[in-house]
């Protein structure tokens, strides 16, 4: 399932580029990637997804959480360093996050934790935020136990299944 998860990503950054062009996203001088294409301009600069020549897990979040993590989240977040990606899936507007650097994936590692502590509080069903939406009080989430893509209001649990599996939703996001 990883290698789907990772060939849809890799897809939906070759669609982003097709679409979009080199996305831009602001510049920070004290907070570089790898992504980084382009010198900055006007205060922004050019990306493109990089892969990492060795990937990264969150093994250590599911250890200290003790909860086996589904293997779809290591998939999405720890094979590459890119921007964030805005997308639609229909008809719903979201941004898809990555990791911009390895403090990004430890900052998201540690958000990661966070969001499954305040599930286990509220005693709501493990799930791992992929996406933020225009509506502050909803995410897009993979579920923990069955890997679907649902779309999360906070605090309240899953409101619906988006897709049966992590590939198969980054298959239809379209970027905009």
């Amino acid at each position: 399932m990883q290698d789907q998860v990772v060939s849809a990503l890799s897809e939906l950054f070759a669609r982003q580029r097709r679409i979009i062009g080199i996305p831009l996203i602001a510049y920070d001088a004290e907070d570089p990637s790898p992504a980084t294409l382009l010198p900055a301009l006007n205060g922004q600069v050019g990306w493109q997804a990089w892969r990492k020549p060795q990937a990264s897990s969150f093994l250590n979040v599911g250890e200290a959480l003790e909860l086996a993590v589904h293997e779809d989240v290591s998939a999405f977040f720890g094979h590459y360093f890119a921007g964030n990606i805005d997308g639609c899936f229909k008809g719903l507007f979201f941004t898809l996050l990555q990791p911009w650097n390895e403090q990004d994936f430890d900052r998201l590692q540690q958000n990661q934790i966070g969001h499954q502590l305040m599930m286990e509080k509220l005693k709501l069903p493990a799930s791992w935020f992929l996406a933020s939406c225009r509506d502050e009080q909803k995410l897009i989430t993979l579920d923990n136990a069955s890997g679907a893509v649902q779309l999360e209001r906070l605090g309240k649990g899953s409101v619906g299944i988006l897709a049966p599996s992590l590939a198969a939703f980054l298959e239809q996001v379209e970027p905009c």
